[in-house]
């Protein structure tokens, strides 16, 4: 075999076997991508919470409010999603309490995994009612128990609203009563009853 045939052999081997680890660490590097993005959103979607009769999130919504485009059951998914949109309200009214005495302010996102008996379910509210309810609870923080009173007709209002919009105002004056008493009312409630204790304590300490 003549030298002017090797050289040109040898150097297209190494062409194509460059080629091939070129080939081949692509298509590794796109695969740890994909597994990457697939990890990413598997975490995101568990940290969001599962889905309600097929649906999730937003698509719970939008299937409240449009029930004709809904193939399932809108009188089931309506008794099970009361609990979860209720205590959705809860955990933003209670965040703006906790920011505010905590000295910060970050609006909640409209998104939020809500527990209960069967796991967590991914709740969705629009933006402008997030951050009407995150504002209550801010304001709760630091009014008097006076001036709370009209935060609750607030929330009540803004309750009945919500679920006249879902097909849902038979429950909402229940609901809203339950979300008052689980954020507005809970530190009245919880400071009268320090100041019960506090009494009783007083009363039976000795005199001499």
């Amino acid at each position: 075999m003549s030298q002017s045939f090797v050289v040109p052999a040898l150097i297209t081997a190494t062409a194509l076997l460059l080629a091939l680890i070129f080939v081949l660490m692509l298509y590794m590097w796109q695969r740890i991508s994909a597994l990457e993005k697939q990890k990413h959103e598997t975490v995101e979607t568990k940290s969001r919470g599962a889905a309600l009769l097929g649906f999730k999130g937003k698509e719970i919504w939008d299937a409240l409010e449009n029930p004709d485009k809904a193939p399932v059951n809108i009188g089931e998914l309506r008794q099970r999603y009361s609990f979860t949109l209720s205590r959705h309200i809860e955990q933003i009214i209670d965040q703006g309490q906790m920011d505010k005495q905590a000295g910060r302010e970050a609006t909640p996102e409209s998104s939020a995994a809500i527990g209960g008996l069967r796991g967590e379910i991914e709740s969705w509210l629009p933006p402008s009612y997030v951050a009407r309810f995150y504002r209550i609870g801010r304001d709760s923080a630091i009014l008097s128990d006076d001036e709370v009173s009209e935060l609750r007709s607030e929330v009540r209002a803004l309750v009945n609203e919500i679920l006249e919009r879902l097909g849902m105002s038979a429950e909402a004056g229940g609901i809203g009563n339950l979300i008052t008493s689980h954020t507005l009312e809970f530190r009245t409630n919880a400071a009268d009853l320090e100041d019960e204790e506090a009494t009783q304590e007083g009363a039976t300490e000795p005199t001499g």
